[in-house]
């Protein structure tokens, strides 16, 4: 009786075996198949902010130049709100098939699950790492009357302000946590005043109703340039290309510092490997366009690479350093 029970047991296990080879041969033939065929018909990149915006023009470029590598329509689709939690959310929720790609900063992925008390999506479980699209410093922007050239003045300055405080305009939960590990570095004191975006705290700091800004490139380059802004330093622990003649905070004085922000193309957790390798030669090519790289060092960004497991360290390392630096700082999530 046992030897019957075994030969009727082990058929069984072989008949469970073969079905799931070959149920696993299917998905791999379907798999391939996706990839050889992909993309069939127009693929949606969203991007979790307004149109005009950093990450919106970088995705409008990424875009036109994967419809030159792979054959079809790339179509940005802006989903703003809630500091592109929205628009990361419903990627991360949209079907894994490779047609629901994401643009999407740093912050979106790394920042929001510490500042935001409640999102949609996990940026590490819900959604798969394609390519670091390019990275950028911030940088550290006073009024041109303000009597400082570099950080140790500021440093200076800020101490024989009022209460040693000085009035530090944000434009995102993002670029405040930057500020915070400046003055964790330098011992600058900020009392955080919040706008909407960098545009309104560019307007406070030529007003002077501020005096100091931690801001991405694009908002502060025209003022820079015309003289009524001083950038003082730039949060890389190297010079920025796009801006060689700005210092970085380690040479004014601060060695170590280096704080980067970047931006990522993304899918849906589950999307097949083969679409996602295809994406990926696509972007890896992409990134070594001339003409590319110069309208990103014209953004202020240098451009990345599709090491998408470096990525998906980077991100893991970032959320961490970023709930270190709320933890330490007493910013709590709202």
């Amino acid at each position: 009786m046992f030897n019957r029970y075994s030969r009727t047991r082990r058929a069984s296990l072989h008949a469970i075996c073969a079905a799931i080879a070959g149920t696993a041969l299917s998905v791999c033939s379907q798999s391939a198949l996706a990839a050889d065929t992909y993309p069939d018909h127009a693929v949606n990149i969203v991007v979790g902010f307004a149109p005009g915006g950093t990450n919106d023009i970088l995705a409008r470029l990424i875009s036109a130049k994967l419809q030159e590598h792979l054959k079809q329509s790339f179509v940005v689709e802006n989903k703003p709100g809630a500091s592109s939690a929205i628009g990361t959310g419903y990627v991360a929720k949209a079907k894994p098939d490779g047609y629901t790609l994401l643009v999407s900063s740093s912050g979106g992925l790394t920042v929001n699950p510490i500042m935001m008390k409640s999102i949609s999506y996990d940026p590490v479980k819900d959604l798969e790492p394609i390519a670091l699209l390019g990275s950028f410093p911030l940088i550290v922007t006073v009024p041109s009357a303000l009597p400082v050239k570099n950080l140790k003045e500021l440093e200076q300055y800020g101490k024989n302000h009022k209460d040693g405080q000085l009035d530090h305009g944000v434009a995102s939960s993002s670029f405040q946590l930057v500020a915070e590990t400046l003055s964790e570095a330098s011992g600058i004191k900020f009392n955080h005043i919040s706008y909407r975006g960098s545009g309104p705290v560019v307007t406070a700091l030529l007003g002077q109703e501020i005096q100091v800004g931690v801001l991405d490139s694009a908002a502060i380059a025209p003022q820079v340039k015309a003289g009524k802004l001083r950038a003082l330093a730039v949060t890389t622990g190297k010079r920025s290309a796009a801006f060689p003649d700005i210092p970085t905070v380690a040479e004014n004085g601060y060695p170590g510092y280096d704080v980067t922000i970047w931006t990522a193309l993304m899918a849906p957790k589950g999307t097949p490997e083969p679409v996602l390798a295809k994406l990926r030669s696509a972007v890896t090519d992409i990134l070594k366009d001339k003409e590319l790289i110069q309208k990103l060092h014209s953004l202020g960004m240098d451009p990345g690479d599709a090491d998408s497991a470096a990525l998906g360290q980077r991100i893991v390392q970032d959320i961490a350093r970023w709930d270190k630096v709320a933890t330490s700082a007493h910013l709590k999530p709202e």
